[in-house]
């Protein structure tokens, strides 16, 4: 063995099915490491990941069969500032707020806290 080939995809939140986003990969040259860390992710996505073991010939690598896929998905985050905010006054003592969710909201929104 002269590499290992980590290829990872985001999976589609519905019907659980890869996205048709591009596959990624990373490299681990050290064969006596045998683990590795993907950086760069989303927030709060579901990802699949498999493993390869390679062996250089001269016209390239010879990978063998993957590992069975795993599916795991990134930790929630803080969300971004909700959308469209919009206030009216109701009378003279109170006010009508809205808005719409984040654009981003990197996990499940819990609760809005409005001040």
């Amino acid at each position: 063995i002269d590499a290992y080939n980590v290829y990872f995809q985001i999976v589609d939140a519905v019907g659980g099915r890869a996205e048709r986003s591009t596959v990624m990969s990373l490299q681990v040259t050290d064969v006596s490491v045998t683990s590795a860390d993907i950086t760069g992710l989303k927030k709060f996505t579901m990802y699949k990941v498999s493993v390869r073991a390679a062996n250089k010939v001269i016209t390239g690598s010879l990978e063998g069969p993957a590992s069975n896929f795993v599916e795991i998905q990134t930790l929630q985050d803080v969300p971004s500032a909700p959308v469209s905010l919009s206030i009216a006054a109701v009378d003279d003592t109170s006010l009508h707020v809205t808005w719409l969710p984040p654009l981003a909201p990197n996990g499940i929104v819990q609760f809005y806290q409005v001040f």
